[in-house]
């Protein structure tokens, strides 16, 4: 089955995903970081034995939680990296034994509510797993939750072609905001909490043996020696065992026990996962820009007082029954009916897709990402696509007032661009003015001009399109040289950055690809995708750009 990696420009991002202009480090002071594997607490908060016993394995399957942590002096990583895998001398790491489960940093972990204070003072009783860079966000819809600073993809799979291992595979790909200067420590360490976990399962009677879990450390691209499957980067510059400022520390999980396994207690449990995409719409998906008028999207009636805040859940009828790998939502201040009102995000949690997906601001639009193991999500239309506080001034008149966001546009599928509008429908929001009692000028909106719902003035993202581009000429943003520039080239980028000695990029695709500060196709990194994926949404005007564009 393909697997998507995601589409926004937050994430977009993968193991190689920095450049060969960053110098090695040359004595720096200070300037030593490492990753640790090591085993981590339940999901009842209890520590766990690295050794498995005999009746254990023997009675089903068991599992290790092991944790990635990350180990510094001083908070100023610009990007991480690192990948591992499972071996074995004397037992059986196939996958037919021993399997990896991902839960990244924010994600629902505790089977039961801990009670956390991080450094930072924030605090609250949450399901979390705790990463080692964030908050505690007191949500009065979603309850408290862990919203990670230092975000990025994870990953979880059977192997890796590229990093020659058959057996089960772990990876992540993480970078902090504000060069170096925008996360702090969860705790009182920068080892107080992981990066991320994987649970390492092994089978009911997998072989008795020591098994490792440990850092795979190579260099994924002949072309780019000096970046590492494992490997930091921060002002100081980049951090690898070549350059001696990067340290790595594996695990071992003892299983004890009779070496004879039961070959058919375990081969029948892993049937591929083939169904689902299969409740995807029958209906026409669309293309770029088109509105489903299926999938609507439309604010709950809200009251408010002048010069107060009123938090507006935004609701959605998926009629179309859609999955989600990505949300992309707008709201102009100067489309708002009450004058001088201002919109954001404050509640930035999506609570209509199961996990901890958070949205995140970008000039003024927020993108959330849905993914799951890199798949697209159910969305549960009993609870709010996304949630906007209004701010109304205090000189606002009273009346009803009818207003909508300017785009909400959803992609469900990267890889065939599966994209669309939803239709946008209007919410009442009610206001209290100060002067209530003065005259009687209610101020009513003209209702019965948005009331009609079939208006299908989709947002102009056309324009990226170009058909008419003889073969060879550069097309910037056309990474799978399609003629066209949308969210596949984006998700077509970050699969080549991810794994390109598995994946084969056409020449032509790497010099479309190569938009942000180009050079031919040379050196792309996750600014590339960046620049691509903010040209589609008009966040950057023109291709190619420059990096500063990109701020």
């Amino acid at each position: 089955m393909k697997k998507l990696i995601s589409a926004a420009a937050s994430l977009a991002m993968a193991a190689s995903m920095v450049s060969s202009a960053v110098p090695f480090i040359t004595g720096a002071a200070d300037a030593s970081k490492g990753f640790e594997l090591r085993a981590y607490v339940d999901k009842n908060g209890k520590e766990v034995s690295t050794t498995v016993s005999a009746d254990a394995i023997k009675a089903g399957a068991v599992t290790v939680p092991a944790g990635v942590f990350l180990t510094e002096n001083t908070p100023d990583c610009d990007s991480l990296t690192a990948q591992f895998t499972v071996k074995s001398a004397d037992g059986n790491a196939s996958n037919d034994y021993v399997t990896f489960k991902k839960h990244q940093a924010g994600d629902e972990y505790f089977a039961d509510k801990q009670s956390v204070t991080l450094a930072d003072g924030s605090s609250g009783s949450t399901t979390s797993l705790i990463g080692f860079a964030g908050t505690i966000v007191n949500d009065e819809y979603d309850g408290d939750f862990f919203n990670p600073s230092v975000k990025g993809q994870c990953f979880a799979e059977a192997n890796s072609k590229s990093a020659g291992t058959d057996n089960a595979f772990g990876s992540f790909a993480m970078t902090a905001p504000g060069n170096g200067k925008g996360y702090k420590w969860s705790g009182a360490k920068s080892d107080s909490y992981p990066v991320y976990v994987v649970d390492v399962v092994f089978a009911q009677n997998t072989p008795a043996g020591t098994y490792s879990i440990e850092f795979c450390d190579y260099v994924p691209e002949a072309e780019h020696p000096d970046n590492y499957s494992c490997m930091i980067e921060s002002p100081a510059g980049k951090m690898t065992t070549k350059s001696g400022n990067l340290t790595l520390k594996n695990l071992e999980i003892k299983v004890e026990g009779a070496s004879e396994p039961q070959v058919t207690t375990t081969t029948t449990t892993k049937t591929p996962e083939t169904t689902t995409t299969t409740t995807i719409a029958t209906s026409d998906p669309g293309t770029q820009s088109e509105v489903d008028t299926k999938f609507i999207v439309k604010p709950k009636d809200a009251e408010v007082n002048a010069g107060e805040d009123v938090t507006i859940d935004i609701l959605c009828e998926n009629g179309s029954n859609r999955k989600v790998a990505q949300f992309i939502a707008q709201v102009i201040d100067e489309n708002l009916p009450v004058k001088g009102a201002t919109a954001t995000m404050k509640s930035t949690k999506c609570s209509a897709v199961g996990g901890t997906h958070i949205y995140e601001e970008l000039n003024g639009t927020w993108y959330c990402d849905t993914l799951e193991d890199g798949e697209p999500q159910e969305i549960n239309t009993d609870r709010p696509v996304a949630r906007y506080t209004i701010s109304i001034p205090a000189d606002a008149a009273s009346g009803e007032y009818e207003w909508k966001l300017d785009r909400f546009h959803v992609v469900e599928n990267g890889y065939d661009a599966i994209e669309f509008d939803a239709n946008l429908q209007t919410g009442k929001l009610k206001v209290n003015g100060t002067a209530v009692t003065t005259t009687t000028t209610t101020e009513t909106p003209e209702t019965t001009t948005t009331t009609t719902t079939t208006k299908t003035d989709a947002p102009e993202t056309t324009t990226t399109t170009t058909t008419t581009k003889a073969p060879g000429d550069v097309v910037y943003g056309d990474t799978n040289c399609d003629g066209k520039v949308n969210i596949a080239d984006v998700v077509v980028l970050n699969k080549w950055l991810n794994d390109a000695a598995s994946y084969d990029m056409k020449p032509q695709g790497k010099i479309n690809a190569d938009c942000c500060d180009a050079k031919g196709g040379e050196g792309l990194d996750a600014n590339d995708s960046d620049a691509i994926i903010k040209s589609i949404v008009h966040l950057v005007k023109a291709l190619p750009c420059t990096a500063a564009d990109l701020k």
